[in-house]
C-alpha cells in the first residue's frame, strides 16, 4: 500500500505558511484558519521545527494584527487588512478560536496576555438569547449605526448560526480554561445544550436546520459540543447516530453504475461522504471516525479501516505536492490535508503495530494532539 508520505506533507504546510497562489487571494479572511491547519498539521507531523526567532514572529503577528481590545472584551478579527477602518473591522468568534489554537500550537502561554473574562465576554455576547435559534451564537457583532469607534458599543448581533459556531464557542471557552474556574462572563450551557439536542433527526444525523437533510460535518461538531459540555452521550438517541455515521462509510464498485452521467466517477470505494447518496470527501473520513470514536472508543471496530486508508492514500493524497484534496480531482489545501493526518492518527491505535505511521496521538474533542493538550494543562494558568 501506497505509505503516507511525510516529508512532502512537511513542506506542502511549511509552504503554504510562507505563501500561497494568487488564485487563493479571496481566502485572506481565513488566513488564521490556514495558518492553524498548517501549525497543527507539521505538530501532528512531529515536523514543527520553528526557529525561536520564527515562533516569536508567528506568535507576534497573531497578538499585533489580528487581536481587537475594547473596554468591554477582547476578540480578534479575520483580516488585517481592514484593521482600525470602523466600518469593517470586526471582531470574529471563528477567528477568535483559530488564533487561540494557533498561539496553542506555537506554545505561547497567552495566558499571560489575554484576560480570559474579556475574551469570554465577547463569547457571550454572540450568544442568541431569543427565538428559535436560542442558545446558538452568530459569528460577529456590530452596531446599530454600522461602526465600530471607540465611542459605541458593540450591541447588535450578525450573520447566520449553526452548530459549526456554537462548537467553536465551547472550543474557544475551553482553550481559556473557562470550565475550571469562577465564570465572569460565561455562556448559558443549558440553552446551548437544548440547541444541539433540537438538531438531532430522527437517524440520529445533526443539521443546520430542525428537520433539515442531517450532514456529517454538523454531526461531529454537535457530537464534540456536546462532549465539551459533559453531556451524556450513551444516551438511546445516540446510538441511531452511529448507525447513521457508519453508514458514511462509502462502497460504490464500478458494477453499481448501469451507464455515465454528468457527475459519473468510476468507483468510490473507502472514503466516506457527508450525506446520503453523496462521494466521497477527505474531509468526511475525519468528521465520521471522530464522531464515532467521540461516542464509543471501540466503534471503529465496526469500519473496514484498510479500506479508508486506501482511499485516502492511493485517491486524495498528491504524490507531487504533498498534502490531500477533497477528492481524487481536486488539487490539495491545508484544511482537507490536515483532517487526512489528523485521521491517520486517530487511527493508528486501531492498527497492528507494525501498520502504524509516525504521528503524535490526537484528541478527537478538539482536533488537537494530545501532547497539546497537556502542553494546555500544564502550562496555560491563567490568574
Amino acid at each position: 500500500m501506497t505509505s503516507l508520505l511525510i516529508d512532502k506533507h512537511e513542506k506542502f504546510f511549511n509552504r503554504c505558511l510562507t505563501a500561497l497562489p494568487s488564485s487563493v487571494q479571496s481566502e485572506d479572511s481565513n488566513k488564521l484558519a490556514i495558518i492553524y491547519f498548517c501549525l497543527h498539521g507539521l505538530g501532528l507531523l512531529k515536523r514543527l521545527q520553528l526557529s525561536t526567532s520564527e515562533r516569536d514572529f508567528f506568535v507576534n503577528n497573531i497578538y499585533n494584527d489580528f487581536i481587537i481590545e475594547k473596554d468591554e472584551f477582547t476578540a480578534f478579527r479575520a483580516t488585517w487588512w481592514f484593521k482600525n477602518v470602523p466600518e469593517f473591522d470586526f471582531p470574529n468568534l471563528s477567528a477568535t478560536f483559530f488564533a487561540l489554537a494557533s498561539l496553542l500550537a506555537l506554545e505561547d502561554d497567552y495566558s499571560k496576555k489575554l484576560d480570559r473574562h474579556k475574551v469570554m465576554r465577547f463569547v457571550s455576547l454572540c450568544q442568541v438569547k431569543s427565538g428559535p435559534n436560542k442558545g446558538s451564537f452568530v459569528p460577529t457583532l456590530t452596531n446599530e449605526d454600522g461602526k465600530n469607534d471607540e465611542t459605541n458599543q458593540f450591541e447588535g448581533q450578525f450573520g447566520e448560526t449553526d452548530l459549526r459556531l456554537c462548537y467553536i464557542a465551547v472550543c474557544i471557552r475551553k482553550l481559556l480554561k473557562y470550565d475550571t474556574c469562577d465564570p465572569v462572563n460565561d455562556i448559558d450551557e443549558q440553552e446551548l445544550i437544548e440547541f444541539v439536542l433540537s438538531r438531532i433527526n430522527y437517524n440520529g444525523g445533526m443539521s443546520s436546520r430542525s428537520k433539515d437533510e442531517s450532514h456529517l460535518g454538523l454531526t461531529f461538531v454537535g457530537i464534540a459540543c456536546l462532549r465539551l459540555l459533559n453531556y451524556d452521550l450513551t444516551q438511546p438517541i445516540f446510538q441511531k447516530t452511529t448507525n447513521w455515521l457508519v453508514h458514511r462509510h462509502v462502497d460504490y464498485p464500478p458494477s453499481l453504475y448501469t451507464q455515465e452521467y454528468t457527475y459519473y466517477v468510476e468507483e468510490d470505494i473507502g472514503g466516506f461522504n457527508g450525506r446520503e447518496n453523496k462521494f466521497s470527501d477527505t474531509c468526511y473520513s475525519w468528521w465520521c471516525t471522530g464522531s464515532l470514536e467521540m461516542l464509543d472508543l471501540e466503534n471503529l471496530k465496526l469500519l473496514d479501516l484498510k479500506s479508508a486508508q486506501k482511499y485516502l492514500l492511493q485517491r486524495t493524497q498528491s504524490a507531487l505536492m504533498g498534502g490531500f484534496g477533497k477528492d481524487p480531482d481536486s488539487t490539495p489545501d491545508p484544511l482537507h490535508s490536515y483532517l487526512a493526518i489528523a485521521c491517520f492518527s486517530l487511527w493508528n491505535k486501531h492498527h497492528a503495530e507494525e501498520d502504524r505511521v509516525d504521528l503524535d496521538s490526537i484528541d478527537p474533542t478538539m482536533v488537537i494532539s494530545q501532547r497539546l493538550s497537556l502542553f494546555l494543562s500544564e502550562h496555560v494558568n491563567f490568574d
